[in-house]
C-alpha cells in the first residue's frame, strides 16, 4: 500500500492512502481516538473520483508518527491473532 505524507509537523500528521483502502480508516481512527496522547483523529473521503482518502492526526506530548506506528502495530497484532484463531477453528470444521 502506498501512503503519501501530505503534512508533517511536530504535532500534526496528514497522510493519504490509496483509493479502495478506505475501510482501513474506520478501525484505525477508532484505535487512535482511544490513545491518551491523541487530541484529534479523523478521516476524509473527499470526492470519490478526484480525492484520495486522507487521515488527519493531531497529538499532544508525542510525535504523531510514533503514535500512528504504535497503533498500526497493535492493529496488525490484533488482526493477526484473529486470523490465527480463525485458521485453528476452520481446521476443526473441515471434514
Amino acid at each position: 500500500m502506498e501512503i503519501q505524507v501530505v503534512e508533517k509537523e511536530h504535532d500534526v500528521l496528514r497522510v493519504q492512502i490509496p483509493k479502495g483502502e478506505e475501510s482501513l480508516l474506520i478501525p484505525l481512527v477508532e484505535a487512535l481516538q482511544a490513545e491518551e496522547k491523541v487530541v484529534e483523529a479523523r478521516y476524509y473521503l473527499g470526492h470519490p473520483f478526484l480525492d484520495r482518502p486522507t487521515l488527519y492526526l493531531r497529538t499532544k506530548g508525542e510525535k504523531p508518527q510514533q503514535v500512528l506506528k504504535r497503533v498500526l502495530k497493535d492493529l496488525a497484532d490484533l488482526y493477526g491473532d484473529v486470523l490465527a484463531d480463525f485458521d485453528k477453528k476452520a481446521e476443526k470444521i473441515k471434514a
